[in-house]
């Protein structure tokens, strides 16, 4: 490519569309690696390329959901822009879009329908009218705010315009199952907030569906689309039936290239507190498969992005050991599991706990009980051990 590296400015373009590979097929530490080599290169530039750069960079802190740091990225791309929206409508329409998605991923729903407003007009300018993604995107926002606000009438006006989108959707892109499965998932979330369950069943399972057909069990998308199958399972009691669909969402965070601390601990406790609630003698739950392949994935994982060497891991330790003490009544290996990750839990809860903290003083506890019990291989009562 006429060498020069990334001052020559077809190899920084290159590096540019070869970002937007990455975040297709969600490498978002690879996208983010790129995108931290080009900045320098950009920054020199200006212009377009830093309009373009910022558009990368914040879809990928979407993605990552570092939602404020998107936020504060696009405003910036808003202000970097050589046009304004009369003259590049179509810009504007996705810089808006994105702008609402963030604010609407922080709570901020009054800010976010500003922004919404805003894309409709310009995507109405340079399209003529409403097409289904704006329809689902304003149908959202709308159902979510009436139901924050308690108008049910604005609450089900907004789920209709989903309805029509995801019609629309059909008939316009009918070859792109993907995005019918995201529809099919607000539709979803839409009907459960309402306590439909049996209309939430049905759009879960076809986006459930759908991910597992396209993008596969190792994407991120299919582990999100599980997890909110799970969530129905859970918000109606039916615990069991939610454990498989919670292993799903376990495995692709374990795998999953920019896996962090945060998400694990939360995949990996939902799981503890759903079998925790499950009856100790319930022979479905027993006959469930081991966790063991993605925990000792998600810890090979985490090491390796040198993320386990803090508090936060030695906690995510101790509940991956509570997993294992779900197994061991059938397994012998899961006790040893269980064993050796509490005694990494305890180390590293001695090395980083703060002896003024109570909260850090009160995992410390839990992790010695936890290990003690463990060490003198006293099963009877395992599965009541918080």
């Amino acid at each position: 490519t006429g060498g020069g590296g990334l001052e020559n400015g077809v190899n920084l373009g290159a590096a540019l569309d070869l970002v937007g590979v990455y975040m297709k097929n969600y490498k978002l530490d690879k996208a983010d690696a790129v995108l931290s080599r080009c900045a320098p290169f950009i920054s020199r530039r200006g212009g377009v390329w830093m309009v373009k750069w910022l558009n990368h960079i914040s879809t990928v802190r979407m993605k990552q959901g570092r939602h404020l740091e998107a936020l504060e990225m696009l405003y910036d791309l808003e202000l970097y822009s050589p046009y304004n929206a009369e003259e590049a409508p179509e810009f504007f329409e996705t810089l808006y879009r994105n702008l609402a998605w963030a604010l609407k991923a922080l709570g901020r729903i009054d800010e976010a329908l500003v922004y919404f407003e805003r894309m409709a007009e310009a995507s109405t300018k340079h399209k003529g009218s409403l097409d289904w993604f704006d329809l689902w995107d304003i149908g959202k926002l709308a159902a979510a705010h009436g139901f924050r606000d308690g108008k049910m009438d604005q609450f089900y006006k907004g789920r209709e315009l989903v309805e029509q989108a995801l019609q629309m959707q059909i008939e316009a892109e009918g070859h792109d199952l993907v995005m019918r499965a995201k529809v099919h998932d607000s539709l979803a979330e839409c009907y459960m907030v309402a306590k439909d369950y049996d209309d939430a069943a049905k759009h879960y399972s076809e986006a459930y569906n759908l991910m597992l057909q396209t993008v596969g069990p190792s994407s991120p998308l299919f582990g999100k689309q599980a997890r909110h199958a799970a969530n129905l399972h859970i918000e109606q009691g039916h615990l069991k039936e939610a454990i498989p669909f919670l292993q799903s969402a376990l495995h692709v965070e374990a795998t999953r290239d920019a896996v962090n601390l945060p998400d694990a601990m939360d995949i990996v406790d939902l799981l503890v507190n759903t079998q925790q609630r499950c009856s100790p003698d319930d022979a479905d739950v027993a006959k469930l498969p081991s966790h063991h392949a993605s925990l000792k994935l998600m810890q090979k994982n985490l090491k390796a992005r040198g993320l386990a060497n803090n508090r936060s891991y030695a906690i995510l330790c101790h509940k991956m050991s509570l997993l294992y003490l779900h197994e061991a009544r059938q397994s012998e290996k899961a006790v040893k599991r269980a064993k050796r990750l509490a005694k990494e839990s305890l180390k590293l809860l001695r090395e980083h706990s703060n002896p003024r903290d109570e909260d850090s003083l009160g995992w410390l506890q839990m992790a010695e009980i936890q290990y003690k019990m463990l060490s003198s291989n006293k099963l009877a009562g395992l599965r009541n051990l918080e």
